[in-house]
């Protein structure tokens, strides 16, 4: 888009006297500092940061009089110095969000974002071009420009979304990852890089030569393919840049002073080539974003160095911006009422196009009218539109107040909004059945995984690995390390704490726990091309970690949620409890969790087969190779089925596993020798009188579709062990080992009476249910990994209010 960045880029800090700039550096933090504390009143209210930052701004420039104090510059200039540096904020900005962004779950959502995309785009294009007409006199000056001119403003104006602001808010509030959040941002970026382009084109005709003077239309369609050309070259060159730097920082937790900061320039540069030529940088630093490395301590760097000062500084003053022309003390109907009815033109518009998308995805007209509102918030962008159209003729000032004014309603509006958003969907996730029973094979799945150091995370790598069967459309898998405090070397150090000192330089790359997590990270997301992001946070007790987990549960919105066995195993195959905290923090992580649970028993002394150590790519073993005839095939799992919630949670579980083709899956069903004669008999007597039985248990309901889904179509195998009494059971199960290098299991407590009564003598871990303690407490090296699986349990009262905002939340 093009921009009128000439004189913001004449009107630099050299043109300011010093003592001007030091009021105006004053000026900002007083504003982020009023804004902070004003936030704390709302934020009770569930309400943005950016609601009070750009109040705060208005009231600042206006009650406080705080601008007649820089009595060097006035209002005019003083924007044009601080445009410069919103430029900036925003390159960084989108290059944060765009780097930060879960891609692949965008991608499952871009049929809904396009379709609302383009509906919310062609009505306010539509609306504004017929109302223009019947504006054209009340906002222009004497007839300077033509009619043509206002309606081409007037249209981008109202269809642009302020991505920043979408973006900012709903990573503040924890929407992200939700679906409504998800579905708004990518609207929202969508819409602006739309409009971003028309204005380009909107430039680079001759109707708008004007704005340039300095080139001619064809010499700025040649700068705008220029600049293209060199931000294509750019990019190509992105990853094998990072990937230069990361094998230079191998083993490191983050990357040397000198290379953050060159690769820091790098973006700011790219980001401004289409800036210096007039056009807007937003989409070309969000394409960097989006197309930079995501594996690797350059990654890690960049985020961890940007995520405060964006967050903290750069943002706050950006929407602060916003209300830096306006004086609300010196308001009047006369701009306020255009304001108003500027601000409603824009909801009709964006309304109107949502409410008929979501009439075609068959969505909730509540939803799509709360996206609507959300779509309709403008930001710093609009303001340099406002200010050409100004500056051109195209309408008086009195009109351009009106147009600033009618934004920060609009942004100001969407904060109530977004409140309510954020509680439908945080009552959606709380009070629905968050069970993998009841989800397709195929639907997006979002795991969080826990771990407690390097020893057990190639373990809990390798099993998320096996539950992404398609890379590409799994979204950011998040795992979180707890380090022990205690240890000081065991903590993230800072960059003053990491003195690079070139005769230890190698000897302390592994020192540190965090350090070996990041390694196995970046092994696994290389060798796997999933998009792991690790989160570090300290062990500072059960009670602690327990609360830590279920926030950031709930943040990642996570379907499952995988913590390690608080025993290890040794070298000679027992299992060792070397810190009893674990074993009280995955007691209280089960009585609260959010969503279906599992505990991963990792056995890695496993003696012959697979073990959980490496990425199947990379993994040199021929376990399933030899008997199955099939090379792909390198992982035995076997799950085990008595009966109950969690033993069909289980299931569901082992049949994601399934889809990886490197798995080969047998459901081993227990059951009563009595009650099998029993239903041998009545399944004989209902195929030869062709009778359809239909069975209300679950439990057969469960083993059904799974023989039709999986062993029909030669997917999986099945079989049934006939036991008498719980030792039968228990020697069966001690039989699995050898054969099955991950045994799924569910915890029980809900299980069939006959099956386990008599086994509560395994269970010394309650953590884990008898069954899952009878084969993760075998000492046998023979023994693979066992998962022991929790469905969650939802109360009775909450079950039909959750069906229904799930209903609502998703089309």
């Amino acid at each position: 888009m093009a921009r009128s960045i000439d004189c913001a880029s004449d009107s630099s800090v050299k043109n300011v006297a010093l003592d001007t700039l030091f009021l105006i550096v004053l000026q900002a933090a007083v504003v982020i500092a009023l804004g902070k504390f004003i936030h704390l009143g709302l934020r009770r209210h569930n309400l943005p940061s950016a609601t009070s930052q750009i109040i705060v701004r208005g009231d600042h420039r206006g009650s406080l009089g705080l601008h007649d104090v820089i009595v060097h510059v006035d209002v005019e200039n003083a924007e044009d110095t601080y445009g410069r540096y919103v430029s900036e904020a925003r390159i960084f900005y989108m290059f944060y969000v765009g780097l930060e962004a879960d891609v692949a779950a965008l991608w499952n959502d871009m049929r809904r974002a396009t379709i609302f995309t383009y509906a919310s785009v062609a009505t306010c294009l539509l609306l504004a071009a017929f109302v223009s007409g019947g504006m054209y006199g009340s906002m222009m000056h004497t007839p300077v420009r033509s009619p043509e001119l206002l309606a081409a403003v007037l249209m981008l104006s109202i269809a642009d979304t302020a991505s920043v602001d979408v973006s900012r808010m709903a990573s503040e509030m924890g929407l992200a990852a939700t679906p409504s959040g998800r579905l708004v941002v990518a609207t929202a970026i969508a819409t602006n890089i739309i409009c971003i382009v028309g204005e380009g084109v909107f430039s680079c005709m001759k109707l708008a030569s004007s704005r340039t003077p300095d080139y001619s239309a064809p010499q700025r369609l040649g700068l705008g393919i220029l600049a293209l050309v060199k931000v294509g070259i750019a990019v190509s060159l992105l990853r094998p840049v990072v990937a230069f730097i990361n094998r230079r920082n191998a083993g490191r937790h983050r990357v040397g002073n000198w290379e953050l900061v060159l690769l820091l320039f790098a973006v700011s540069c790219i980001g401004n080539f289409p800036q210096r030529v007039g056009f807007d940088g937003m989409p070309v630093s969000l394409l960097l974003g989006l197309a930079f490395p995501r594996e690797g301590p350059v990654a890690r760097s960049i985020i961890d160095t940007l995520a405060y000062p964006l967050h903290a500084l750069a943002l706050p003053f950006y929407f602060g911006a916003m209300g830096m022309r306006l004086n609300f003390s010196a308001m009047s109907g006369a701009i306020l009422v255009p304001a108003i009815l500027l601000t409603l033109l824009g909801l009709i518009g964006k309304c109107a196009g949502t409410m008929g998308a979501a009439r075609f995805l068959k969505m909730p007209t509540a939803d799509a009218l709360r996206l609507g509102v959300l779509l309709n918030i403008k930001g710093h962008v609009n303001m340099i539109d406002m200010r050409f159209a100004s500056s051109e003729g195209i309408w008086a000032e009195q009109a351009l107040m009106a147009m600033v004014v009618g934004s920060m309603i609009s942004t100001i509006i969407a904060g109530p909004v977004f409140a309510v958003v954020f509680r439908k969907e945080k009552e959606a996730y709380e009070c629905s059945h968050q069970a993998l029973e009841h989800m397709a094979t195929d639907q997006e799945l979002r795991m969080l995984a826990c771990v407690h150091g390097a020893r057990g995370t190639p373990g809990m790598l390798s099993l998320l690995e096996l539950l992404a069967s398609k890379p590409r459309a799994q979204p950011t898998i998040h795992v979180l390390h707890f380090f022990d405090v205690a240890r000081k070397d065991d903590a993230p150090r800072q960059y003053h704490q990491r003195a690079q000192d070139s005769e230890h330089k190698h000897m302390s790359r592994r020192k540190d726990a965090t350090t070996q997590v990041n390694w196995a990270v970046d092994v696994f997301t290389c060798a796997t091309g999933l998009v792991i992001r690790q989160i570090d946070a300290g062990d500072r007790g059960s009670a602690v970690n327990a609360k830590a987990i279920r926030r950031w549960t709930e943040d990642v919105r996570s379907g499952i949620l995988l913590i390690p066995y608080h025993k290890e195993q040794h070298y000679d195959g027992t299992m060792v409890c070397r810190r009893e905290d674990r074993r009280q923090l995955n007691l209280k992580v089960l009585e609260g969790a959010p969503c279906t649970t599992a505990i991963l028993a990792d056995r890695p002394f496993r003696r012959s087969g697979t073990s959980f150590q490496l990425p199947t790519k990379i993994s040199t073993s021929t376990e399933a190779a030899g008997n199955q005839g099939d090379e792909k095939v390198t992982t035995h799992v076997a799950a085990v089925f008595l009966g109950g919630p969690d033993d069909r949670e289980a299931v569901a579980l082992a049949c994601r596993l399934a889809k990886n083709e490197s798995v080969r899956l047998t459901v081993v069903r227990f059951v009563l020798r009595e009650s099998t004669d029993d239903r041998v008999a009545t399944t004989s007597a209902d195929i030869d009188g062709e009778v359809s039985v239909v069975v209300d248990d679950p439990d057969e309901e469960c083993v059904s579709e799974f023989q039709r889904e999986y062993v029909a179509k030669e997917r999986a195998a099945y079989a049934e062990k006939a036991v008498t009494g719980p030792m039968d059971v228990v020697e069966a199960l001690r039989g699995m080992a050898g054969a099955y290098a991950l045994v799924v299991v569910g915890r029980g407590e809900r299980q069939p009476a006959e099956l386990v009564v008599g086994l509560e003598g395994w269970a010394e871990c309650a953590e884990v249910g008898p069954v899952g303690e009878i084969l993760a407490s075998d000492e046998s090296l023979e023994m693979g990994s066992v998962l022991v699986v929790q469905q969650k349990t939802v109360p009775p009262f909450h079950f039909d209010f959750a069906a229904a905002s799930s209903g609502e939340l998703t089309p």
